[in-house]
């Protein structure tokens, strides 16, 4: 019987009452899919835009917005690294904008050709591995090398460790050598894992690869150190006007004012890495004589410390590459901080390699402005162009960008969920077995109920059903000790066994049952059908749509299962996919957890799409009997 009748339909006070009704349903049909589109979004996020809260995200249509994402990528997060490359203050990462110039004008294009040709000319020392990702973010850099060692061990991870002497359960957990640039004598080691991590940075595309600025050691030692974050006492003490500390550049050589002299050495004596640093070969007179003063003319003694066999000071000579540790590093450092002639020390840091690469290539700043649409005052005020080159490669790149930001954090899931551990197969066996167990123990429970007049039939319905007045977790602790005493711990028995009848699909399925048509059984009989034969050929054909309601609720059982799941199975091999979820969500980030649950979210959908004929069966034939 329709709720509606047709008659009277078209009266306008119908008309209304059935537009209220649709308004109604479109509304909570809203508040039902908003929140999931709303998850969608966001699952294709990042760092940069998570909290923006958009179903469309903005990198999505926008290039502007596509660059503070690949800002974030490229620098792992940093956002005093970014304003320190670009020369800004941004003060956070949705801070960010790309720079105002035509990245697609002759000028801006040239400038970024030579930059990135002079980075390629760069040895492999003054430059970083970028896209290494940050806490536990999805890192293309760390992607590449995990695939580089697998491809390097041929998918063995006991091999690997063996080589790199490590404890790797699998290549997902392989991370590259921590590099230690800030540090002023850090040298890569000779570790097998640092050679070949080395060949494989060499062989990273360009735009992988970072140069190694100083200027911003400089910058934030003369703001930290020496005047303590106030450029009012720079200026005073140098006679400058700068209007910020990142306007300060490490010259070649000594400056001539003299307070700029005395902060200079002192930077360059104390803080400057000795691999950005070139000592003239004059300097090897002073070095000996630092030696003599300090080991007293004894070479025996000098020697015995650095294990030698020099017969005379004379034989001495300047470090082709200081040592890693020992005497021989302090006695470098300390000729260095204390001893050697400062016009016999040069920083060779990437910007004063570029500015004298610029100086080479034009031979006057007026020719380098007209070529590259710059606009320096002189050499020493040059800065690299890492701001245009950036938001030119972006601009060249939007598609790209876009699809490797939109589909990343749905590959770290799904390379979490199948490639560590078993948790999709143990889901598949766990959901499977459930359905087929509930389909078999409630209808025949709820058959006998249903087909045979038993005085206390009531009663036992009224037992079943009174299993839903108490909350699942009542039974936890039971269930759990009594698994412990048949060592059905981390077994798919310990999954299944407990909820095997469930006393409101036998309510459902006795009611559904008693409104069978009789007539149908009683026939049966007269043919001579036993009862397990009218329970297969009368009974199951016709309730289908309610054995689906009853499957569908078993998969939504098993398959959401997690407090219960992680309590009997807590052998991480026996672990189902909410619980592998679980300890996703308690590291990954925000845009990373909304992918996987965007995930786990889509088997429910689909099953429901594929059954929601079958289902709107089971509720509406029952009304029509």
């Amino acid at each position: 019987m329709a709720i509606i009748p047709k008659v009277g339909r078209r009266t306008w006070k119908m008309r209304l009452t059935i537009a209220a009704l649709y308004i109604a349903l479109t509304v909570g049909a809203v508040t039902m899919v908003y929140p999931f589109v709303l998850m969608l979004g966001s699952s294709v996020t990042s760092g940069a835009d998570v909290n923006n809260y958009s179903i469309i995200p903005h990198y999505l249509y926008r290039t502007d917005a596509l660059f503070p994402k690949y800002a974030e990528d490229r620098y792992a997060g940093d956002i005093e690294l970014i304003n320190q490359y670009y020369g800004t203050d941004f003060a956070k990462i949705d801070d960010v904008q790309p720079p105002s110039h035509d990245p697609t004008s002759l000028k801006t294009q040239a400038l970024v050709k030579d930059w990135t040709r002079f980075v390629e000319s760069l040895p492999i020392s003054y430059k970083q591995a970028g896209f290494e990702g940050y806490m536990n973010s999805p890192s293309q850099l760390r992607q590449r090398y995990q695939d580089f060692c697998r491809r390097r061990f041929g998918g063995s991870i006991g091999k690997l460790n063996r080589a790199y002497i490590e404890e790797n359960d699998s290549f997902r957990t392989v991370s590259p050598p921590f590099e230690r640039f800030k540090m002023r004598e850090w040298e890569p080691d000779n570790s097998l894992k640092m050679q070949e991590w080395l060949e494989f940075k060499q062989k990273l595309p360009t735009y992988f690869l970072r140069p190694i600025m100083v200027d911003p050691a400089f910058q934030a030692y003369l703001k930290n150190a020496v005047y303590e974050g106030s450029l009012d006492k720079l200026n005073a003490s140098w006679g400058t006007y700068f209007k910020d500390f990142a306007q300060i550049r490490l010259s070649a050589t000594p400056p001539s004012n003299k307070a700029m002299a005395a902060d200079w050495s002192s930077f360059v004596r104390t803080q400057l890495p000795f691999r950005y640093m070139r000592i003239d070969p004059a300097a090897v007179t002073s070095y000996r004589t630092f030696l003599i003063n300090r080991y007293k003319s004894n070479i025996a003694a000098l020697n015995e410390r650095y294990g030698t066999t020099y017969g005379s000071f004379d034989q001495i000579a300047l470090p082709v590459k200081h040592a890693s540790g020992g005497s021989r590093l302090v006695d470098w450092m300390d000729f260095i901080g204390k001893a050697v002639p400062l016009s016999m020390v040069h920083p060779v840091n990437t910007e004063n390699l570029y500015r004298e690469h610029l100086r080479q290539e034009f031979g006057s700043v007026g020719k380098a402005n007209a070529a590259l649409g710059t606009g320096y005052k002189s050499f020493d005020d040059i800065t690299p162009p890492v701001y245009a080159s950036d938001w030119a490669y972006v601009s060249a790149h939007v598609g790209a960008l876009r699809t490797d930001f939109s589909t990343r954090n749905y590959a770290v899931v799904i390379d979490y969920m199948f490639l560590h551990g078993r948790a999709v197969m143990n889901t598949l066996i766990f959901v499977l077995a459930v359905i087929c167990i509930h389909l078999i123990v409630n209808p025949m429970c709820a058959y006998a109920l249903s087909r045979y007049s038993l005085p206390y039939a009531y009663k036992v319905l009224l037992f079943l059903l009174a299993t839903m007045a108490f909350p699942a977790e009542v039974a936890m602790i039971p269930s759990f000790l009594l698994l412990k005493q048949f060592h059905l711990l981390n077994t798919y028995w310990a999954l299944i066994l407990p909820g095997m009848a469930n006393g409101y699909a036998i309510f459902l399925l006795k009611g559904f049952f008693d409104s069978l048509p009789k007539e149908l059984y009683e026939a049966g009989i007269i043919d001579g059908a036993s009862e397990s034969t009218m329970f297969r050929r009368i009974t199951i054909p016709m309730s289908k749509p309610i054995f689906a309601v009853i499957a569908l609720q078993s998969f939504t059982g098993a398959y959401g299962a997690f407090m219960y799941a992680m309590l009997v199975c807590q052998d991480s091999k026996m672990w189902t996919m909410m619980v592998w979820l679980y300890q996703l969500q308690s590291t990954a980030p925000q845009y990373v957890t909304m992918a996987a649950l965007t995930l786990a979210a889509l088997p429910t959908l689909l099953v429901f799409a594929f059954a929601q004929n079958v289902i709107m069966r089971g509720i509406i034939i029952p009304s029509y009997k």
